[in-house]
Parts: C-alpha cells; structure tokens; sequence
C-alpha cells in the first residue's frame, strides 16, 4: 500500500510554511508593543522555546518514518517536554490574556481602532494555540503504545509524523500571531 505522502512532502511542506509564517513578521513589525511587560515575557519566552523543540521534534519524524525504532525513546521524550511546554505557554498566554481583556486594555483598544485584528487574529490565534497540546501528547501515547510495531512505512508512523506536523503548524501560527498581536500598539 502507498502512503498518501512521503518524508520528502513533509519536509517540503515544513518548509514552506515556515517560509510563508516568517514572511509575515515584517508586517507586524510597523505595530506598537505591550506594556504587561512580565506576562508577556514570560509567555513570550515559553511560546519561543515551544516553537524551538517543536522544530527538533518533528525533525525527528524524519529518521521515523524510515523506519529507525530506536528513535522512537528520543522522540517520545521531545514529544513530552514539547507537550510540557505548550502545557507552561498556554497558562502564561491566559494570564496575560487577563490583561488583554481589561477595562481600558489591548482588547477595547483594538475593537476601536480595528475589530478585525481582534476577530481575526486574536480568536484565531488563541483558538489555534490549543491544538497542539491534544495532537502532541496524541502522538505521543501512540508512540509508546506502538513503539515495537514501528516500520518504514507503516500507518501508524504516519499517522504520528501527521500529529506532530499539525501540531507543529498550530504552534508556528500561535506564534506569528502573538509576534504580531505584540507588535500591535497595546495599551
């Protein structure tokens, strides 16, 4: 049976999107920034070191989908300490999401100035930023439940190099995204 892609259509669709996701920085750079400088250092930093290791992690699909079982115990610890941090990055991101909604805060001044950036990025944003958690820690109970079936071109090494690249493009949008929202003049 022929799998629908192969690890060359992943690694080319991984960078694509990168391609395209960091195109976008520029043009939040003219914007403003945030004056709840701690929340948003400190998710800034978690989502920052998310991102990081999600892109080790899903470099290591690559020697998975061909097949190398004894990546399986390294990936499975990336895919954990990834999950730990998306888990870390959301709870910061609520807090400062506290701020965000205050009376005379970032949300009211966006809804005055220009509601679509709040509709559009801000919902999309923080709607996105949950997904990886769920497809992370999938991928990562389906790695230890069948870590000795692991073969060059199984389904189920598709099906978790699929998990980890979804949730990988979650967190590279989450990320743009709050790069941009913190360029925006925030009050």
């Amino acid at each position: 049976m022929k799998l629908p892609f192969t690890s060359k259509d992943l690694a080319v669709t991984q960078a694509s999107v990168t391609a395209l996701l960091f195109l976008l920085i520029p043009l939040f750079n003219i914007m403003g920034f945030s004056s709840n400088k701690l929340m948003a250092v400190l998710h800034g930093l978690g989502a920052t070191l998310t991102v990081l290791l999600s892109c080790q992690t899903i470099h290591l699909v690559y020697p998975l989908l061909r097949g190398k079982k004894e990546i399986a115990g390294k990936l499975e610890l990336m895919l954990w300490l990834t999950n730990v941090l998306v888990l870390l990055t959301i709870i910061f991101g609520n807090w400062l999401y506290i701020a965000y909604r205050a009376p005379d805060g970032a949300q009211q001044w966006l809804m005055y100035h220009n509601p679509s950036i709040h509709f559009v990025v801000m919902e999309f944003k923080e709607f996105v930023s949950l997904y990886p958690l769920p497809l992370g820690i999938a991928a990562a109970v389906l790695l230890r439940r069948f870590r000795h079936e692991l073969e060059a071109g199984s389904a189920i090494n598709s099906v978790i190099a699929l998990l980890i690249t979804l949730s990988w493009i979650c967190l590279l949008i989450a990320f743009i995204f709050g790069i941009g929202l913190a360029k925006l003049k925030m009050v």
